[in-house]
């Protein structure tokens, strides 16, 4: 075999391993804590107001927002189950996956695919988690540098990042003292849920797409 035909060859067996290991990654029941605190009618997790009735001892309506948490062990356990996700160094990195499938579905097929790698470099990039145009939500002090520089508070995506590298998978300084900075122990906990809640969504829509493409023979793994 031709020196060029031998590295495609060898270049399109790595492709097919690399979806044959997501496939296998990203089966039903991964991240199962995490999808168990959806709404079930959107698929959403949000916080809960409560706003108790006025009673003679106290004449205004009094509000309470319940977040939506994970005992400590379970969120690791999410976390150490979806890194395989987001590491830039591991066969499931989801933009490595993405680029695997469109380097099987061929350069006319996977034009096609720009909504889909969107989608994932919008979540998934550099090897670490973000949020859509910054969104989810915000903590930290305004008149103070939260770790980021002056004026900056801390995305929902920088809390997650410091909270898996700084806590659940190693102990970094710097990330512990900007974790200092978020207002509670339950918003950093929510910031982990919400970011691993988008990034769930996101495999599930590429799995999606693999398995299409697989079921219709645009993409084969033999």
């Amino acid at each position: 075999m031709p020196h060029g035909a031998a590295d495609a060859e060898e270049r399109r067996r790595s492709a097919q391993r690399k979806i044959r290991k997501f496939l296998a990654r990203s089966e039903d029941g991964i991240g199962a804590p995490i999808k168990a605190l959806r709404d079930p009618n959107n698929g959403m997790i949000g916080m809960t107001l409560t706003v108790n009735r006025p009673t003679l001892k106290v004449p205004f309506p009094q509000p309470t927002i319940t977040y939506p948490q994970l005992e400590k062990r379970l969120l690791d356990s999410v976390i150490v189950e979806c890194r395989v996700f987001f590491l830039a160094t591991e066969d499931c990195y989801l933009p490595g996956v993405v680029k695997s499938l469109k380097s099987l579905a061929g350069p006319d097929r996977a034009r096609l695919f720009k909504p889909l790698t969107e989608l994932v470099s919008e979540t998934v990039r550099n090897g670490r988690l973000y949020s859509v145009d910054g969104g989810g939500m915000v903590s930290g002090r305004l008149e103070m540098d939260n770790g980021l520089g002056p004026n900056q508070l801390l995305g929902s995506d920088q809390i997650a990042m410091d909270y898996i590298y700084g806590v659940a998978l190693h102990e970094d300084d710097d990330r512990l003292a900007r974790l200092e900075n978020v207002s509670s122990a339950e918003t950093v906990n929510l910031a982990v849920v919400l970011q691993l809640n988008n990034l769930l969504n996101v495999v599930e829509v590429v799995r999606q797409q693999v398995v299409h493409d697989l079921d219709t023979g645009y993409v084969t793994l033999n």
